[in-house]
């Protein structure tokens, strides 16, 4: 005689535990994986924005380099070079306040 195969309720609880206790080592792990790259994600998103706003300062700094006003005021600062009729303001040291001398 054969003997049939069946489950008792016993196995079928015991096999659903089995799952539970093999899903719960997988999904645990896998949900603070997740959560580390998230965190990560943020770090780096906003380290590029950062970088994204240097790079605009930058841009527009450069901008400004290229402008008359920005060539005058580095010819007065670096080598004394005014108008004649600019007034110039001396420091205590008779040093031109613009960064050259007069």
């Amino acid at each position: 005689m054969r003997k049939r195969l069946f489950f008792k309720p016993i196995h079928f609880l015991l096999l659903i535990a089995v799952d539970a206790v093999i899903l719960a080592g997988i999904i645990i792990p896998q949900r603070t994986n997740i959560e580390n790259a998230q965190l990560l994600l943020e770090e780096k998103r906003s380290e590029l924005n950062a970088v994204k706003i240097e790079y605009e300062r930058e841009q527009a700094n450069l901008e400004y380099m290229q402008t008359d006003e920005y060539k005058l005021q580095q010819g007065s600062v670096r080598y004394g070079w005014h108008y004649e009729d600019d007034a110039i303001i001396l420091d205590d040291d008779n040093e031109s306040l613009a960064g050259g001398g007069q």
